[in-house]
């Protein structure tokens, strides 16, 4: 499983449904609390954003070819010297070429870092993170709207029901979503993109590492969620949808699925705002007990 760096680009290959096995095996033996190193987000995001990867001195490297960056390599941390190397021989297709997905370890524990790269914080791909324990519990008074909307909701759908999502639920949890991304006026790109991430994680549903809930309220899906492990003590939470019409329904899924998740999970990851200001009012407005920083290199 190695390649020379002065050769990295001749190995790589497009991720396809084959290479599962190979690279959920090598992310299981270096787990890491970012969402963009869960695999069910390597095979829905980036299968359709046409990632391509290779193996290199025992360690996973990613890339994006249409938006010019690889993610930080997944296995031993490199050294600024030969992550340098890297960079270069990506330059080789690609001058621009950024890397992303570099933690703020590597970054302290490389303080030579700077002679090498240009050094970005970028908070738009922060990831949130919370005690599963406050998102069951919602404690103190700055949740206690979140504990008021789910009241409401439960008054106003006695009869509501949470239901596991199981194989046979593709078809109603993405005509859910056809809805949903119907009543949705901004951030067309994005929500494309993401309609058709949850889209191949239901056609592969038991493939992937996941599972999910449904939302119930008169006889209906009003909301569901899609997650996974991320480390031994920490979940993540890929997907979690709402019809923003039934008061309630986003507080609710977000308190069933914490419940579901607190017997084996200390923490949940619930991924990145994106840059999207509505999205970063949802995540904050929860208070996350932890922001992993999140770093972009760029070689000088």
């Amino acid at each position: 499983m190695k390649t020379e760096i002065a050769d990295i680009n001749d190995y790589l290959k497009p991720v396809t449904l084959n290479d599962f096995d190979s690279i959920y095996s090598f992310l299981k033996k270096h787990p890491s609390e970012y969402c963009d190193f869960n695999i069910c987000n390597i095979f829905s995001w980036d299968l359709f954003l046409k990632f391509e990867y290779t193996f290199y001195s025992d360690r996973l490297i990613l890339f994006n070819p249409s938006d010019k960056y690889f993610f930080a390599p997944v296995g031993e941390p490199l050294s600024a010297s030969e992550l340098f190397q890297i960079n270069n021989s990506f330059k080789k297709i690609c001058k621009d070429a950024e890397i992303l997905g570099v933690s703020e370890d590597y970054i302290n524990n490389n303080p030579d870092l700077s002679e090498y790269f240009c050094i970005n914080d970028d908070k738009s791909l922060n990831d949130y993170i919370y005690t599963t324990e406050s998102l069951v519990k919602l404690p103190g008074k700055k949740l206690a709207k979140k504990k008021n909307l789910i009241s409401q909701f439960m008054r106003l759908y006695a009869d509501f029901t949470v239901k596991s999502i199981d194989t046979n639920d593709y078809a109603g949890i993405m005509e859910f979503c056809y809805q949903w991304k119907k009543d949705l006026k901004t951030e067309r790109e994005f929500i494309d993109i993401e309609f058709e991430a949850i889209r191949i994680i239901l056609c592969h549903w038991d493939l992937f590492p996941c599972r999910g809930l449904k939302l119930y309220a008169n006889g209906k899906v009003c909301a569901f969620s899609i997650f996974s492990p991320q480390t031994k003590d920490m979940a993540t939470i890929h997907f979690e949808k709402c019809d923003n019409k039934i008061k309630g329904a986003g507080q609710v899924i977000n308190q069933e699925t914490a419940k579901m998740l607190i017997k084996d999970f200390k923490y949940i990851n619930r991924e990145q705002d994106m840059g999207l200001a509505g999205i970063r009012q949802a995540k904050q407005s929860y208070h996350p007990v932890r922001i992993l920083p999140y770093y972009r290199l760029k070689g000088k």
